[in-house]
């Protein structure tokens, strides 16, 4: 890991502090909002968006209807903002929504909620390989799930980082997302989430 956990700033809670540091701010900036239960996942997407146009207004100091965000299924959100190379990511689970905002390139961001033990042995080996399956299987029992997620969400955030969907684990794929630098994210309980960029921020 490049540095210790990344700070998630909830939506709208955050906004003077994201007001503060405009157009020099931050250059990787992440934020989370919260979702009732039971929200579609179209409508926590079209929640999270109009929080992110805030942001970025904020951010670049225009007003939120100049900021274009472009949205295709199954691809990452992208911002028209002419002069500017900005990479946003977005990931979901029940009750929280949380987007990447990285001023200088592609970023990938993916959350994962614990809610119930599922058998992990088989999906780690097809998309983790056999040598992350087998370092979780050594683990303590209690240690295996937490663990199994930490590295599902570093997978997911480095494969959005680069704009692959999910594929089986192989060695020029390992190679090609071993480039990115990770980190993980400041969740609350139950929450695992990690964060990659084609570059360090540090």
């Amino acid at each position: 890991m490049d540095q210790s956990k990344i700070a998630v700033h909830p939506w709208p809670a955050s906004r003077p502090l994201i007001a503060a540091t405009p157009e020099a701010g931050l250059d990787l900036l992440v934020i989370s909002v919260a979702t009732a239960d039971g929200t579609p996942r179209h409508a926590a997407r079209t929640q999270l968006q109009s929080a992110l146009r805030e942001v970025l207004s904020l951010q670049f100091q225009c007003k939120p209807e100049l900021i274009g965000l472009l949205s295709t299924p199954g691809q990452a959100i992208r911002v028209d903002l002419p002069g500017h190379r900005i990479g946003l990511s977005a990931s979901h689970e029940p009750g929280i929504s949380v987007a990447a905002i990285h001023r200088h390139g592609p970023v990938g961001i993916d959350i994962l909620r614990l809610t119930q033990k599922f058998e992990w042995q088989r999906v780690a080996q097809d998309y983790l390989g056999l040598q992350i399956q087998t370092r979780i299987a050594c683990m303590p029992q209690q240690e295996q799930l937490p663990e199994f997620a930490r590295e599902w969400t570093r997978l997911e955030a480095r494969l959005k980082c680069i704009g692959v969907g999910l594929q089986e684990w192989s060695l020029p794929l390992e190679r090609q997302i071993s480039a990115c630098h990770l980190v993980e994210l400041e969740l609350p309980t139950g929450l695992f989430g990690a964060i990659a960029c084609e570059r360090s921020w540090t």
